[in-house]
């Protein structure tokens, strides 16, 4: 099958010609900001002590400050947590300070402002933790070892049996503590950040003092225990599939793929946001026009692992699309969606769904359609400790459901992912072939 890969770049040409004073004064004005972002940043950097080093003094302010942001930021903080019940955990938390480890508080903060059960209001794993050298991944027959460092290629595509001496569903359900998210498919999606951080798991108790995460894990048919041990290094993460993983598009917010032999052009858009040097309108415009002087049986719009930014940004594309009488037709536009369908791309979901003729294929999205978001972020004074915070609620939708459902479910099995199978586009491309309506 042939593939021809278009990203469409457009070239940027410099002008000669004096500036005018006041872009002169823009110019400087923009330096100045920089500078003083580098500054704010550098300040910031020498000015969080180690966790370790905390006074219960320093912790207290903390949570008070914590307490006080998230009130005055969150529109509505307690719309699941009844209010009693966290100032209560905020009370204790404080009581018990001389008892714990500065790695049982971080870990005590993050349950706090994940019970409030929004999954952009959260604290995300510190770049202080050290980092077990393992990334985990929910299939449809279990959860599997997908991506590790080199010293840890041994455990690589192995089933986990167990985590710290739990089956792994109680271990998860244990994890849900710590972890933000809007729905069961936003925490599996995320749950891995949580999993593979050393001082998290301990906090959990799920670890001994020595750090060590045991597991067993299936491998090659045989049930083995391991040990991994958490590194601080920076160390390179290692995947085994197949095939070659093509990274060609690594980083990209947006491109487009055709392929002639099929007739179909898949618009991959990879984040609400917008790419230096090629402003999606033109993008957008020249993706159109491809349509029309190159067949095209089917068009699908790949929202797969966006986690969001701006809704508007593809604006653009939906009006174009609504208007276009030969796409916008049962059985010839498509959208893709799955765990990782987050924020801003479930908004771009609705307003598709609303506005086009498009069937839905992959996974249940890991964003509610009806969400709290456009996120503020702050940090602890004392700690360093980094809080996002949502100040909107977003109510586009009389979608009441936990998460956006598309009209054709697949969930890949870790054969599936292993074999780089693309369960969805492949339910894509057989619409149609066996009298689906």
């Amino acid at each position: 099958m042939t593939i021809k890969f278009i990203y469409g770049g457009i070239g940027i040409t410099s002008v000669n010609g004096t500036i005018s004073s006041k872009l002169e004064r823009m110019v400087k004005m923009k330096r100045i900001q920089l500078i003083g972002i580098i500054l704010i940043m550098w300040a910031t950097a020498f000015s969080v002590q180690n966790l370790s080093d905390l006074s219960s003094e320093d912790w207290i302010e903390d949570i008070e400050y914590l307490e006080e942001r998230l009130m005055i930021i969150h529109p509505n903080p307690f719309f699941k947590i009844d209010q009693q019940v966290f100032q209560a955990s905020i009370g204790t938390l404080k009581e018990s300070l001389e008892e714990l480890s500065w790695y049982e508080i971080y870990t005590r903060l993050t349950e706090i402002v994940a019970s409030i059960e929004d999954g952009h209001t959260a604290i995300y794993p510190d770049s202080r933790l050290a980092v077990y050298p393992i990334y985990t991944y929910w299939f449809t027959d279990g959860l599997y070892i997908v991506a590790t460092s080199d010293s840890e290629k041994h455990l690589l595509n192995c089933r986990v049996v167990e985590i710290a001496g739990m089956e792994v569903d109680d271990a998860l359900e244990r994890l849900k503590k710590v972890v933000s998210y809007d729905n069961e498919w936003g925490f599996l999606q995320s749950h891995s950040d949580y999993l593979n951080k050393e001082e998290i798991m301990k906090g959990l108790g799920m670890v001994e003092a020595d750090g060590e995460l045991l597991l067993k894990v299936e491998k090659e048919g045989e049930i083995v225990e391991a040990s991994v041990k958490p590194q601080r290094e920076v160390f390179h993460w290692i995947q085994k599939r197949a095939d070659e993983i093509d990274r060609s598009y690594q980083g990209r917010k947006y491109w487009y793929q055709y392929y002639p032999d099929l007739g179909v052009l898949h618009f991959h858009y990879a984040s609400c946001g917008l790419e230096r040097g090629n402003p999606f309108i033109l993008f957008n415009c020249r993706m159109f026009l491809f349509t029309w002087t190159n067949p095209v049986n089917k068009f699908v719009l790949d929202l797969r692992g966006n986690g969001g930014g701006s809704s508007v940004v593809l604006e653009p594309f939906i009006l174009r699309m609504m208007i276009d009488w030969r796409l916008n037709r049962n059985g010839k536009l498509f959208v893709l969606i799955d765990r990782g369908t987050f924020s801003s791309a479930v908004l771009n979901a609705i307003s598709m769904r609303k506005r086009t003729n498009a069937i839905f294929v992959g996974e249940p999205t890991g964003g509610s359609p009806r969400h709290y978001g456009e996120v503020k972020r702050f940090q602890l004074p004392n700690s360093g400790i980094a809080v996002s915070c949502s100040t909107t609620y977003w109510k586009t939708t009389s979608d009441t459901s936990e998460a956006f459902m598309p009209d054709i479910l697949t969930v890949r099995s870790f054969q599936d992912y292993y074999e780089m199978r693309d369960l969805a586009f492949e339910a894509v491309m057989a619409y149609g072939s066996e009298g689906e309506e």
